[in-house]
């Protein structure tokens, strides 16, 4: 079989399993089906985690620019798919759906993956790791920080914003990671914070 038709095949599994198997929330089990791979072939994943607005996005975009064979998969460019997001709790799990798909075939393909989004409580992002832990090398968890008026001035400026009592009930309940790479947002600027976390990582 050539490498051509080994993607097309890895992609046609996909397609069939994603058709076949509804998850509910970050607990299904989908991406459990996959074959253990020899760790040399799978790809790191790095989860960026904090509220809307804190800064997060911009700087895994920034890391992404600098590792070669990476991708950026963010939770938000997904929903601004959607003709009328409304932030609720089936949507969410709509995106995350389709954000744990996208990595987990760029995983067994050997990108880094960068997985970018709220990931509010320690047990989402706990599952995250147990849906793909078959398909990468190596995870580290990254928590960008910020207070919440800071959070909410960068978050009005955005082109697809979120709604701003959205942002105070994910602040509200967001949990901060347990064990995590922390970012203080409000005192690293974005190129900084990037380039420790290039050198600490890679």
């Amino acid at each position: 079989m050539t490498r051509s038709n080994k993607r097309l095949r890895n992609w046609e599994t996909g397609a069939k399993e994603w058709s076949e198997t509804r998850f509910t929330g970050l607990t299904g089990s989908l991406l459990t089906t996959a074959p253990h791979l020899p760790t040399a072939m799978k790809g790191r994943l790095l989860i960026f985690c904090g509220i809307p607005g804190s800064g997060k996005t911009t700087i895994a975009r920034i890391v992404a620019e600098k590792i070669p064979r990476s991708i950026l998969i963010q939770t938000d460019a997904v929903r601004e798919m959607l003709g009328h997001p409304n932030y609720g709790a089936d949507e969410s799990r709509f995106v995350y759906d389709g954000c744990m798909a996208v990595a987990r075939q760029a995983l067994r393909n050997g990108y880094t993956v960068l997985l970018d989004g709220t990931f509010m409580r320690e047990e989402y992002r706990s599952k995250a790791k147990d849906v793909l832990h078959r398909n990468y090398s190596r995870v580290d968890v990254v928590y960008v920080a910020c207070g919440l008026e800071t959070a909410l001035r960068r978050n009005s400026s955005r082109r697809a914003h979120v709604p701003a009592d959205k942002v105070r009930s994910i602040h509200r309940r967001f949990e901060a990671p347990k064990e995590a790479i922390r970012i203080d947002s409000t005192r690293v600027r974005p190129g900084d914070a990037s380039n420790l976390l290039v050198e600490m990582l890679f």
